[in-house]
């Protein structure tokens, strides 16, 4: 990871933490926060481009923290890793040999607010902040493409997921993300409407461990 991203990653680590004890200042009883690790997969592809389905697999790790606001609602804040873009692979049944791959790897801020069902699970909806670490496009030789346009540094999304305890420090659970903003104006220039370019599409599927409760 460049330095500059380093710094970046640090700066958005430092602001989640401090983020608590700001909180607890609000009232006088100081609510309980818990502290983990988060690792899991991405299903990943981009809205925009000419490449159907998802297709892209990547990595996602993350440490949150979670604050209790009463027993059934509570805030996450959530400082990750993650992998997106999208991937066309060749199709040899129908004789074709092209392929497309967008890497895409983000450092992302996200604040989550978490509703506890009488069930025991938890849903949750929120909103990330990214910042692009890497972009790579390649084709089917391996070959660098250059020519598709910058993409941008800031991803805004919004997000939605659901989580089942396993156990007291133990949760599985899937998120969706959808970019709010698009990550790169469409390859022809065209706009239609909402429509003003590429937007990241993820499904995450993760394994999480508190640490602290």
């Amino acid at each position: 990871m460049p330095l500059s991203n380093l710094k970046i990653a640090v700066v958005m680590f430092s602001v989640m933490l401090t983020i608590p004890p700001l909180l607890s200042q609000e009232d006088t009883v100081i609510k309980p926060y818990h502290l983990g690790i988060q690792v899991g997969m991405n299903a990943s592809r981009v809205a925009g481009t000419s490449f159907s389905g998802i297709n892209k697999v990547g990595i996602y790790t993350s440490a949150f923290i979670i604050r209790d606001v009463n027993q059934k609602l509570a805030l996450e804040f959530n400082l990750s890793y993650s992998q997106k873009g999208t991937l066309k692979p060749p199709n040899h049944k129908q004789n074709d040999y092209t392929k497309y791959l967008m890497k895409l790897a983000y450092s992302e801020l996200c604040v989550i607010g978490r509703y506890k069902h009488k069930s025991g699970i938890y849903y949750d909806a929120g909103l990330g902040v990214g910042y692009l670490l890497q972009a790579l496009e390649t084709d089917e030789n391996n070959q660098t493409i250059t020519s598709n346009g910058e993409f941008r540094k800031m991803e805004f999304s919004a997000i939605v997921g659901i989580q089942f305890p396993i156990s007291n420090r133990i949760e599985i659970g899937a998120r969706g993300s959808h970019s709010i903003l698009p990550i790169r104006k469409h390859i022809n220039g065209a706009t239609f409407r909402f429509n003003r370019g590429q937007l990241n599409q993820v499904l995450s599927f993760t394994l999480r461990y508190t640490i602290k409760e």
